[in-house]
């Protein structure tokens, strides 16, 4: 999900005095107390605002407080969720208009400043609803201590509600990843990857490029599924005359949506994880009140209130609703109705009954605010839920509501806006929050004048509002269509936009004033509205809305969001900067593609559970890739490329058959929002969009856009699991002849979306036998029994002799293709999997891989690029668990000096120079031997991107984003003298202000580590001064990392004594001595320091430090007498216990290399007998 972990360093306080520490927990307590009511008194006057918002006078209140049972009292503790993922879903009518401006009788009017209304928090109160009586009658969220507070009491941000976000966990002992295993020359990045892995911020690729929020833009962590368009009056044509959406009539609220009911325990319902089904919403009329004001943006930013009509109908009888509701007050709750027969939310109405509430109260552990009444509601009927609320806003976290602070045009300023994926909604007003849940939502904003208020749909009418003297602005919006609460949007900003026009619907992108003017979203605006006509052309199935927002803010841990009209974004992944990285315009193509796409797979037609998420995630990836080829030359020259690098290599590196995560789940009712946003992960996005490219491809392109557009249209406003999917795809299948599948659609893609991992297809040349067998790991094989023998029913592309053959399909373990059998003539040649289309690994005999690499020494590119990319790939990963040898692999190699994409060069580095193999260099006499076989083949290769770095002229090569690094580095680790001169060169020319560093987000770190490896103290000290100065701030863990490349022990001693003493590098400074102690000479000279330092050490970073460093310094350990002599080392600093868990990390560690020597040797070996190929 990319949401940002905070770490927190937590200071542990030993004493063995229980008094003392009793004594401490009554102080807290007291404090807490206190500030709980200064904040009281302090919010008090904001929150009076409120009260010119409603017309109910104020009723004294006739809500019984609801005894607690014993195991309840455990005081008013507000849950926390962090990041954000969600799906979405859809009713079967179309929206209508808003409500004209005669409101029903059960609307709010707005009285005078001086009647006092329901969010009136001036006057205190000990009787209101949600007050907190004394422990004698206290219900069962009520806190334990007696409470004068006023009716609509808010906790202290310090103990509860949406700012109390958990912090990380923390790893083990010896279980801390050191930024790097290599050395000076063979330094990593500052991420854990490998040697030559460095996705760093500023080289990570167009779709793995992590923004503040550390998520990748193609990683959209963001439930991105927001929509342009607004939804047009029943008569207004959808573009291309297709079908219109939006032709259903005026909002009826008669059928309510396609929420399936939940069986509960009728007893106590609050204690079930899903909503009862005995009411359903039908229409939300909310209103929000925002207080930001621009002469005090900090201490305006805090708090907002509001009030909500719900219009649900009654299902089944009921004295009880249920709602969501989290970090919310309450003044008092009304329940209006039973509304006249026929009723519609949007028609004006006469007086209605009222049914009392008797009871108001909150089940926190369940996020609920449950209200019992007095009567019993009446199936079929509909009824009217009022509330008046208020709430904080989120100071630090990017969920909710919250405030992002930032400077524009020399002006500190701030925002408020609201991310509600997947279930935040209820911390911003009560509503039945979840996605089948849906309604429609007349949603204004109240605000100030200075600023201007955004919501999913366009602006109804403006009106001014005076509270108290103050003139406030009231936005009103038009109606939404039938929506999940998730999607639901609110901002309050002080921007500028640009616009345009796209098939008659408005396009706008906000941002800072300072980025509008200086063209950074022109790029943004120039490909919304065309991207949404390519979707549209596509599926056939037109926008329902008429208009879209885009706006991005300054920081959003989401990354993007696809609300419904109003689509959010981080800055990064929204504007152009001047001087930009040469991937930015990617990365907003991605971004923006994706989050368009979401507007018909997530908003239009949404999942019914969180469990079938990747019917959103997984097309909206695909579509993402899809639509960006036709809009960037180099995506479609490389498009088969460009989805392997981006959507399947990482996720396929990671999967297997005994992984715990499949695409598709199981139905689970989450008790918690950070079950449902662990969904959120690369299984849904990057494999659910592998899966859907390889069943468009199996069924051709015209029958799956066929498929999909049925599908869209039956499921339009409603909502949908992957079998409704699967049933409109065979349907269109069962329509024609041309396509013939050995099973239906279901049978075959619910064992790529319900099984994990995936199958080794693996052929026999001599026979034409082809047999699939689960994907394990080498230590999992032992362990396999029966129930791993899982099949695949498998779509086989493949390629003979350089003719492209007619697909077949494996539906059984094991099939014969005589068709595949092949000749001993050097001619005759097969590979399967062409185009990389099939979500698998392929194996292949003896003779059948003896004849590709013969052909790859012959002619190369008879085997399409991204084919050869994967058969590095599925050599080396099945040579590494045992399936093939390290020389079958190896041989593929022999070849290179003809290979003239980056792309296969980056793949084999990757898999030929692992971090196994760095951390053993100086164990084994392999270097030499690397440098001479690797330099042969790689200077052809270097010559052609040497000169481009020389001549900035990367831009126009897509696949270089990714691959660049690796190439570079290993030139230099190499040893090649080009690329060190290279790199001083680069790095002499930044000293010397003459220009900055080419390609500085692709190779900065590459560039500053070896000319400081090549360079002396003067070199060093310009790039402290650097971090210093605040230069690159983007690139500070860069900067720590390649000051440590250094070859002189006294400069990395200094380094190392400047993070124990300065404040300069401040929270960084531990990453310090981690990044000494991964280098070659830096373990040496850590060793020393720990020596003379040792007591300083652990007194700053605490002892657990010690256990990071001993790991680090054990990297390529390999014997007994190693242990030993780390054992005693530590052992000094370490206690008895600490000692014994070091000596069980490091022999791990030993133990680890000790299975890699004999791999490292077979490797060596291969290359001495190689060397003169």
């Amino acid at each position: 999900m990319g949401v940002t972990g905070y770490s927190v360093n937590t200071t542990r306080i030993k004493s063995n005095s229980g008094f003392y520490l009793s004594r401490k927990v009554v102080v807290l307590n007291m404090v807490v107390m206190g500030a709980l009511l200064l904040a009281v008194a302090v919010l008090g006057s904001s929150y009076a605002r409120c009260s010119q918002t409603s017309s109910q006078p104020s009723e004294k209140s006739r809500t019984v407080t609801r005894a607690a049972p014993a195991f309840q009292v455990a005081g008013l503790q507000q849950q926390a969720e962090e990041e954000k993922k969600a799906s979405k879903i859809s009713i079967l009518h179309a929206p209508g208009t808003r409500p004209s401006s005669t409101r029903p009788s059960w609307s709010w009017d707005h009285p005078s400043p001086s009647t006092a209304g329901p969010l009136d928090h001036s006057t205190p109160s000990t009787s209101a609803p949600l007050d907190h009586p004394s422990p004698s009658t206290a219900g069962p969220l009520d806190h334990s201590t007696p409470s004068t507070s006023a009716p609509l009491d808010h906790p202290s941000p310090s103990t509860a509600g949406p700012l109390d976000h958990p912090s990380p966990s923390t790893a083990g002992p010896l279980d801390h990843p050191s930024p790097s295993t290599a050395g000076p020359l063979d330094h990593p990045s500052p991420s854990t990857a490998g040697p030559l892995d460095h996705p760093t911020p500023s080289t990570a690729g167009p779709l793995d490029h992590p923004s503040p929020s550390t998520a990748g833009p193609l990683d959209h962590p963001s439930p991105s599924t927001a929509g342009p368009l607004d939804h047009p009056s029943p008569s207004t044509a959808g573009p291309l005359d297709h079908p219109s959406l939006s032709t259903a009539g005026p909002l009826d609220h008669s059928t309510p949506s396609t929420f399936e009911p939940q069986l509960q325990p009728s007893s106590e319902p609050w204690k079930h994880p899903r909503l009862p089904s005995d009411v359903v919403p039908l229409h939300y009329d909310l209103e929000l009140w925002v207080h930001l004001q621009p002469n005090q943006v900090q201490q305006s930013s805090k708090v907002f209130c509001g009030q909500v009509n719900i219009t649900v109908k009654c299902v089944s009888p009921t004295t009880r609703v249920l709602i969501h509701s989290v970090s919310l007050n309450y003044k008092g709750a009304k329940v209006l109705g039973p509304l006249p027969e026929g009723l519609g939310a949007d028609r004006e109405q006469g007086p209605v009954g009222q049914v009392a509430v008797n009871n108001l109260w909150k089940f926190p552990e369940m996020e609920y605010l449950v209200m019992e009444l007095k009567e019993t509601l009446k199936p079929g009927r509909h009824y009217v839920l009022q509330l008046n609320f208020s709430g904080f806003v989120n100071q630090t976290h990017r969920d909710g509501l919250f405030r992002n602070l930032y400077s524009d045009q020399g002006r500190l300023r701030a925002l408020i806006a609201s991310q509600l994926e997947p279930t935040f909604a209820r911390r911003i007003f009560p509503c039945f929050d979840e996605p089948a849940m849906k309604a429609t939502f007349s949603i204004t904003i109240v605000h100030h004048p200075a600023y201007v208020a955004l919501s999913n749909m366009p602006v109804l009418v403006m009106s001014e509002r005076d509270a108290k003297g103050s003139k406030w602005t009231v936005t009103a919006f038009e109606t939404t269509p039938l929506m999940s609460t998730y999607i639901t949007a609110f901002v309050v900003c002080d921007y500028s936009y640009v616009n345009g026009t796209e098939r008659g619907k408005e396009v706008r992108v906000w941002a800072r004033k300072d980025a509008v003017a200086q063209g950074g979203v022109d790029f943004a605006l120039s490909i919304a509205g065309p991207i949404f006509s390519r979707l549209e052309d596509l599926l056939n199935v037109s926008y329902p809305l008429s208009k879209t927002d885009l706006i991005g803010f300054p920081i959003f841990n989401t990354q993007a969001m696809e609300n419904w009209g109003l689509i959010t974004f981080d800055d990064f992944v929204l504007i152009q900067e001047e001087d930009d990285y040469p991937e930015r315009k990617t990365i907003i193509l991605s971004t923006v593609t994706h989050e368009i796409a979401h507007q018909w797979f997530g908003n239009l037609v949404t999942a019914k559970w969180w469990n079938d998420i990747w019917l959103n995630e997984g097309f909206a990836s695909y579509f993402e890739y899809y639509i960006s080829k036709d809009f960037d030359p180099q995506i479609f020259k490389f498009q088969n490329e460009f989805f392997y690098y981006y959507f399947m290599k990482d996720v396929f590196s990671d999967d297997h058959a005994k992984k715990h995560r499949t695409v598709s789940t199981e139905v689970k009712n989450y008790t918690a929002t950070r079950e449902i946003n662990n969904l959120f992960d690369p299984y849904i996005y990057k494999k659910g969009s592998c899966v859907i490219r390889m069943m468009s491809n199996f069924l051709g392109e015209n029958l799956f856009f066929r498929g999909l557009e049925s599908y869209l249209k039956t499921f339009a406003f409603s909502n949908s699991d992957q079998d409704d999917l699967w049933n409109h795809m065979q349907m269109v299948l069962d329509n024609q002849t041309e396509v013939l599948l050995p099973a239906s659609v279901k049978s075959i893609m619910e064992k790529w979306t319900h099984q994990s991992g995936f199958p080794i297809i693996t052929l026999d040349v001599s026979t034409g036998m082809v047999n699939q067998k689960p994907f394990f790991h080498s230590h999992d094989k032992n362990q396999m029994t029966p129930s791993h023998n899982k099949t695949w029913t498998v779509p086989i592309t493949w390629m003979k002799s350089g003719i492209v053959q007619p697909l077949v399909w494996l539906d059984n373990s094991s099939k014969i293709f005589p068709e595949m059998q092949l000749s001993d003539s050097e001619h005759d040649w097969l590979t399967l999997n062409l185009n990389t289309t099939g979500y698998y690994m392929v194996n292949y005999d003896q003779l059948g891989w003896k004849k590709i690499s013969l052909l790859l020494e012959k002619e190369p590119k008879a085997i399409p690029v991204t084919d050869r990319i994967k058969l590095f790939d599925d050599a080396f990963r099945l040579s590494q668990h045992g399936y093939i040898e390290i020389e079958t692999a190896l041989d593929l190699t022999k070849y290179l000096a003809k290979e003239e994409e980056i792309a296969v060069w980056d793949t084999v580095l990757h898999n030929l120079l692992t971090p196994k193999i760095f951390a053993n260099l100086n164990n084994h006499n392999i270097y030499p031997l690397f440098k001479k076989y690797l330099l042969k083949r790689l200077t052809p290769m270097w010559h052609i991107y040497s000169t481009k770095i020389r001549e900035n002229n990367l831009q126009d090569d897509i696949m270089v984003i990714p691959t660049l690094r690796s190439v570079f580095e290993t030139a230099c680790w190499l040893g090649l003298e080009d690329c060190l001169q290279l790199s001083t060169e680069m790095f002499s020319k930044w000293m010397n202000h003459s220009e900055t560093i080419k390609n500085s987000n692709l190779i900065k770190y590459e560039v500053m580590c070896y000319a400081i490896a090549m360079g002396s103290d003067e070199e060093w000290d310009f790039l402290l001064n650097a971090y210093e100065n605040g230069e690159f701030k983007a690139y500070r863990d860069e900067i720590i990392n390649s000051l440590s490349c250094s070859k002189y022990p006294w400069i990395l001693y200094r380094y190392m004594e400047y993070a124990l003493d300065s404040d300069l590098f401040a929270s960084e400074s531990s990453k310090i001595i981690e990044s000494v102690s991964a280098t070659e000479i830096g373990r040496l000279v850590a060793k020393e320091f720990l020596i003379d330092k040792w007591q300083a050490v652990m007194k700053k970073y605490g002892q657990d430090y010690l256990f990071i460093l001993a790991g680090s310094i054990a990297e390529s350990i390999s014997t007994d007498s190693q242990v030993k002599e780390l054992e005693q080392f530590f052992g000094n600093m370490l206690g008895e216990d600490d000692s014994i868990t070091l000596r069980t990390g490091l022999q791990e560690i030993m133990k680890k290399n000790q299975q890699n020597s004999s791999k490292i040797a077979q490797i060596a070996n291969w290359l001495k007998e190689n060397m003169a190929d």
